[in-house]
């Protein structure tokens, strides 16, 4: 946590600001290693962790002993006041993308008997250091999509004729729950026959028939962290369209597994997939973007779009996920979760996707 919290100082110290308020719980989690539902950290020249009585046993387990913990009974606005350091605070950061106006409202009206601040609005900084992982959250990652592996390897031998998305969907989160003792990180998608043409189809009670396509879209969590992956796979024996639509997009997608490396432009990588799939006469059939930044949350930060002005640095975790999708008929989505490195990729998801898997 150090190093992290070293960071959003330097940050802080930089924008001129005496303190940062932290709310969002992905960030607080972030720098602190709570994972609890209710806590904020104030940043200041010590860092101050506040939460209420039911998580003060949670805190001691959880929370940086870098932190100052304190219990409050009365609301964070009553916790923050009392803080005595704020006597040596004038401009306070805040997140303005998560903050709500009505609590913004409250904090200025108790603190203006404590002093006269200046409150500035901040967006992204904490975020900025996520899109870069650290060595223990690349593990927790991999961890993540080991188990996401072993799961589909499981549920898909279940797939047969007669049993529902919303059957198999089942299964899926009952593993997670099983092996991590968390939900899933997303809710799982599992779209068979024409619904597998919605590329976020909800499970349904639609019951699986020979020669459908079948997506599954599904990512466990570990300890925080989430794993992201989708194959798709055939009920009984593939039709020729399907095979060839299968390789158009397991083509797209190993193209820019090939070309995604550190400082690459999204729009750039997203244009390697798109290519080969608009070259093969299906380029109005995929519609998404190419990919996104997983961590904390399941889309993390980054974007691999066509209109994204991210650059893809060294230590980003992100998906590989181009798709075809034919209204009717049915589509396919290949996603791999991928560590970038400086001359390339390390694939974190090791699902089989060299073929269409019959079944």
């Amino acid at each position: 946590m150090e190093p992290r919290l070293a960071k959003i100082r330097r940050r802080i110290k930089k924008e001129g600001l005496d303190g940062l308020l932290i709310t969002n719980l992905k960030n607080v989690h972030y720098l602190s290693g709570y994972t609890g539902s209710n806590g904020y950290l104030f940043i200041a020249r010590r860092m101050h962790f506040f939460t209420d009585f039911r998580y003060q046993e949670q805190v001691k387990r959880e929370v940086t002993p870098k932190a100052l913990t304190h219990i409050i009974t009365e609301g964070f606005s009553e916790g923050l006041a009392s803080l005595t350091e704020l006597k040596n605070v004038t401009k306070i950061g805040f997140e303005a993308d998560h903050l709500t106006v009505s609590t913004l409202q409250r904090l200025k009206k108790r603190l203006r008997k404590v002093g006269k601040f200046k409150w500035v609005p901040t967006k992204g900084w904490v975020q900025e250091l996520r899109n870069i992982k650290d060595s223990e959250e690349v593990a927790l990652i991999a961890k993540a999509a080991r188990i996401t592996d072993k799961t589909l390897a499981e549920v898909l031998d279940l797939v047969k004729p007669g049993v529902t998305e919303r059957e198999l969907a089942a299964e899926i989160a009952y593993r997670f729950m099983r092996y991590t003792g968390l939900p899933p990180a997303f809710a799982p998608i599992v779209a068979s026959g024409p619904n597998s043409a919605m590329p976020h189809a909800k499970p349904t009670a639609r019951k699986l028939r020979k020669g459908d396509l079948v997506t599954f879209d599904l990512g466990a969590q570990w300890k925080g962290y989430s794993a992201d992956m989708t194959r798709t796979v055939v009920v009984g024996k593939a039709s020729k369209k399907q095979k060839d639509i299968y390789s158009i997009v397991l083509r797209a997608q190993q193209h820019a597994l090939d070309g995604i490396h550190a400082g690459i432009d999204s729009k750039a990588a997203d244009a390697i997939a798109r290519d080969v799939i608009k070259e093969a006469g299906y380029g109005s059939y995929f519609g998404h973007a190419l990919g996104h930044g997983v961590g904390l949350e399941i889309h993390d930060g980054l974007r691999i779009a066509a209109t994204s002005k991210d650059k893809i640095p060294a230590g980003a975790v992100v998906t590989v996920e181009p798709g075809i999708y034919l209204p009717g008929c049915g589509g396919v989505r290949i996603e791999d979760l991928v560590y970038v490195k400086a001359d390339g990729v390390r694939i974190l998801s090791s699902s089989p996707r060299a073929k269409l898997a019959e079944l």
